[in-house]
């Protein structure tokens, strides 16, 4: 939340000609459906991943009840702190200008300039990404590993934590040959990808789980 809060504090004391309001208007003027892709896109960044934690929620918690309290609470920060972002992207660079940047926000990171004293903090915005990568990186890595494991059987996932690790680095390098296929991805194959297993499974034991409930009281 550092990068946050200096953009917050910093937002405050931007003169006015940074923040151009007409930079949201006319609303809806693209109409429902291109809204409801936007939305679909954004839920598949922010929300749906998030599936991945039940690999550790709730069988690696000691309070189930309070890791689930602050879960949501977590998740609401964190969508509110990325809408004040986009808002702030928006208002500052405009709409097509932030449609073509590759990274927005590091693009209003490089503007902010407060009294001639704080500026220039997109190294702040830098780390705050490789921070996050990090962690997600973490989190996706083992839930693989447990993933794996569990699917052959295995008392103990840590031999598997070596091959996955050079597997993962040697995919790294291939899955992503350039920013233009990153981009690409993220905007049509990434959304189909994270809903199979952050959608469309989840709702399928759901299903699943009430059909054997009513099975049982049958």
């Amino acid at each position: 939340f550092v990068f946050l809060f200096i953009v917050l504090v910093a937002s405050i004391f931007l003169p006015p000609v940074q923040f151009k309001f007409e930079n949201i208007q006319p609303v809806f003027e693209t109409g429902i459906k291109p809204m409801i892709h936007a939305v679909f896109l954004f839920t598949s960044i922010f929300s749906l991943p998030l599936i991945v934690l039940l690999m550790i929620f709730p069988v690696s918690v000691n309070q189930p009840k309070a890791a689930e309290k602050n879960f949501f609470i977590g998740i609401l920060i964190g969508g509110i702190c990325l809408l004040i972002i986009i808002a702030l992207t928006i208002l500052v660079l405009g709409a097509d200008s932030s449609a073509r940047q590759t990274f927005p926000s590091y693009a209003v990171a490089r503007k902010l300039n407060v009294g001639d004293f704080l500026q220039r903090i997109e190294a702040i915005m830098a780390l705050m990404w490789i921070i996050t990568i990090y962690f997600k990186t973490v989190f996706y890595f083992y839930a693989s590993v447990i993933g794996l494991a569990q699917t052959l059987n295995m008392k103990d996932y840590r031999p598997l934590t070596l091959p996955l690790g050079i597997i993962l680095i040697s995919f790294s390098l291939i899955a992503n040959p350039n920013i233009v296929y990153v981009s690409t991805f993220d905007k049509e194959i990434w959304p189909l990808y994270v809903s199979t297993y952050g959608l469309v499974l989840p709702l399928l034991l759901l299903a699943v789980n009430a059909i054997r409930k009513k099975i049982h009281q049958k």
